[in-house]
């Protein structure tokens, strides 16, 4: 079965490296033509997945679960990115006219 797992995160794996291949890290930036947060964004597309799957009068398919699989973990990775970003921040970087409250202090 652990041969199986890795298998199929491969799978996944692959699919996400190719689609973000295609698309231009576009999941990871805010629309061309709408300015929508990217964060809002995959879980608009997650929710979209879901409704569809849930909707559906038929078994599911091997694309759907590996597409809201995928949608997961790149929701994970914008996560992750997110918190980096925020753990570089510099307390120099917080303006000097906060007061101690502000900051968290």
């Amino acid at each position: 079965m652990q041969e199986k797992i890795k298998e199929k995160c491969n799978e996944i794996r692959d699919l996400l490296l190719q689609k973000n291949s295609s698309y231009g890290n576009a999941v990871f930036d805010k629309g061309v033509l709408f300015d929508v947060d990217p964060m809002y964004a995959i879980q608009a597309r997650i929710n979209d997945k879901l409704n569809r799957m849930k909707n559906k009068n038929s078994f599911l398919s091997d694309n759907d679960l590996m597409d809201v699989t995928g949608y997961f973990i790149l929701l994970q990775v914008l996560k992750d990115r997110m918190d980096d970003n925020l753990s570089h921040t510099k307390e120099w970087d917080i303006p000097n006219n906060m007061t101690d409250g502000e900051k968290g202090a």
